[in-house]
């Protein structure tokens, strides 16, 4: 399957989730080349336990997921990709409820996409 189709049975809801996918129930919102958004509604189960907030390493792979689907909106039907380095700084925290975090791709090499994600005053860079 290419990744443009990968992402169109993605947006449709037909997308065969498992692993993280699965366990966090994430989902498609908006989509273009460059660019994809999806949401998810975080719930009591991926708080830090000492504080009603979401784990960090939560908001950091939601992050991570949308700026990869960002990734994936500008591959050749022949590449594939995985994360090389990823930074993030944590401005406030986030609580449980809908979450909403956007991955674009900045600038495109041969072999890199460097990436920018973001979920309210959360930002992380990503090279990938």
């Amino acid at each position: 399957m290419t990744p443009k189709e990968e992402i169109a049975q993605f947006m449709r809801g037909e997308y065969e989730q498992g692993g993280l996918a699965k366990t966090f129930g994430w989902y498609g919102v908006e989509w273009r080349e460059g660019a994809f958004e999806i949401h998810w509604r975080a719930t009591d189960a991926f708080t830090t336990g000492q504080m009603s907030v979401i784990h960090g390493g939560a908001i950091t792979t939601l992050l991570d997921t949308a700026m990869g689907w960002a990734t994936y909106t500008v591959l050749q039907d022949n590449e594939n990709f995985a994360t090389a380095d990823l930074q993030v700084q944590f401005l406030r925290g986030a609580r449980v409820g809908l979450l909403k975090a956007r991955g674009m791709v900045v600038r495109r090499t041969r072999d890199l996409a460097f990436c920018e994600g973001a979920r309210e005053s959360i930002r992380c860079q990503v090279l990938q």
